[in-house]
């Protein structure tokens, strides 16, 4: 296994890789990463035959592994049984604040959960989804289905942007890099409500993952994102797709989730974030300064 930084990959053998691995998610794409991490590096076998995708971030001349925004966690991809992933991940970053959906740094992790609607799952609705839908239904809204993304990052950006942590100006144009990737890969489906917002999905190798999206206030009101997500989920069952809901840990995210059948699945996260000194105070200098 070695390290092999990004400008060095064989993009169509790493990219093969993803596409090989039973239950990949999206995020480990090449297009994926170069949208939405600062630098990123993998650590894979000469062969291409197994490997992990190694976000990071540098401050200071201090590397620091981490998830970006936009990115659930990281795996295990390809044929990893017996191989210590563990060492040369923690000989290469000191410093870590990463997802991942196998427990391979050891100890010390703190357990997450996301939510996931297969295709062979039964879906649950709660009452407040039940609610919601036939409010939706009774004022007329009508969900369109399409490629085109650009009225929901306008909506995205008018009613999201620094609101919630992480969702400001650097970020929003990440995910509009994103979304115009995964456009060119052909993978982008949008179920939205025209100029009044809705969601962008992801549609590959049997799944498709809900990546973001929102609505006008008034469309909010009156049932517009459960209809937008329920609507996702009955194309993916419509096509044998297993639905992913992209997961949070906002928890009323994660409520709602669960209002339109959403059941739990874990990953893992570990947080080593214990820098000396001299970087501590540095970078509080460098935040000063800023404002």
């Amino acid at each position: 296994m070695k390290i092999v930084e990004r400008k060095y990959i064989d993009i169509q053998k790493w990219n093969k890789l993803v596409q090989e691995t039973k239950g990949a998610s999206f995020f480990s794409y090449t297009w994926y990463l170069d949208a939405v991490a600062e630098n990123w590096c993998v650590l894979v076998k000469d062969d291409y035959s197994s490997g992990i995708a190694l976000p990071y971030v540098v401050n200071l001349g201090v590397k620091t592994l981490y998830t970006p925004i936009f990115a659930r966690f990281y795996e295990l991809l390809g044929k990893f049984d017996g191989i210590d992933f563990k060492k040369p991940i923690k000989n290469t970053f000191q410093y870590y604040n990463f997802a991942v959906k196998q427990p391979i740094l050891g100890e010390g992790y703190e357990m997450s959960e996301f939510q996931v609607i297969t295709k062979d799952t039964e879906q649950q609705f709660s009452s407040q989804a039940k609610r919601s839908l036939k409010k939706a239904l009774k004022n007329g809204l009508e969900i369109q289905f399409s490629s085109e993304y650009n009225s929901v990052i306008s909506i995205v950006s008018k009613e999201l942007n620094n609101k919630f942590e992480g969702i400001n100006e650097k970020s929003l144009a990440a995910l509009g890099k994103l979304f115009e990737n995964a456009k060119n890969e052909n993978c982008t489906r949008v179920f939205h409500f025209g100029k009044e917002g809705g969601i962008v999905c992801l549609e590959k190798k049997g799944q498709l993952l809900y990546l973001k999206g929102t609505v006008s206030p008034d469309f909010k009101k009156n049932g517009g994102m459960y209809m937008a997500l329920n609507s996702a989920i009955q194309y993916a069952k419509g096509k044998g797709l297993d639905f992913d809901f992209g997961g949070s840990q906002i928890d009323g995210v994660k409520r709602f989730n669960h209002n339109l059948g959403g059941k739990d699945e874990i990953y893992y996260r570990y947080l080593k974030e214990d820098y000396p000194f001299w970087y501590r105070l540095l970078k509080k200098v460098k935040r000063r300064l800023k404002k």
